[in-house]
């Protein structure tokens, strides 16, 4: 049986993603090409932390909950835009890599900073108290994200390894 409280929990959670949502479409910035609610802004994100060794194509679609075919498109429109490069395994050159290029790495800082920008514009309508309980909401919600994409990592390792 479903527990009340955690129905309360799951629909104002629906709610703020609703809420979230529509801030992000209210203050958009207008000279970027990927909007901070895009598929190609989460991937570069996402693709920051592979800096120092590239991830592979098919691991990487995991990792973004799309399919391998939703990642060629967009990694085909960000290497034209030199954002992206792909590497295939020497061994095995069904097996691609990819990796966020220098370019793409100061479009993404660049990217960063305006929307940094936007939610310091929009944050200056709240108050001491309003932007602390912000702040801590943020990070508890953060470490809870991680620790769900870490289960889900670790559920993936285990089928495939079966």
């Amino acid at each position: 049986m479903m527990d009340t409280a955690d129905f309360k929990i799951a629909r104002d959670f629906l709610n703020f993603m609703v809420d979230y949502y529509a801030l992000t479409r209210r203050h958009e910035i207008e000279t970027n090409e990927y909007k901070a609610n895009s598929h190609g802004f989460s991937m570069l994100y996402a693709l920051r932390k592979y800096h120092n060794e590239p991830i592979t194509m098919t691991r990487f679609a995991d990792e973004m909950g799309i399919t391998k075919q939703q990642l060629t498109k967009l990694v085909n429109d960000l290497e034209d835009k030199e954002y992206v490069i792909r590497t295939h395994n020497r061994e095995n050159r069904r097996q691609v890599y990819i990796s966020i290029t220098d370019q793409g790495r100061a479009y993404l800082e660049t990217m960063i900073g305006e929307l940094i920008h936007e939610v310091l514009r929009v944050m200056q309508n709240f108050t001491a108290e309003e932007k602390e309980n912000m702040g801590q909401s943020v990070v508890q919600l953060s470490e809870l994200f991680r620790k769900d994409a870490e289960i889900c990592r670790d559920e993936r390792e285990k089928v495939i390894e079966s």
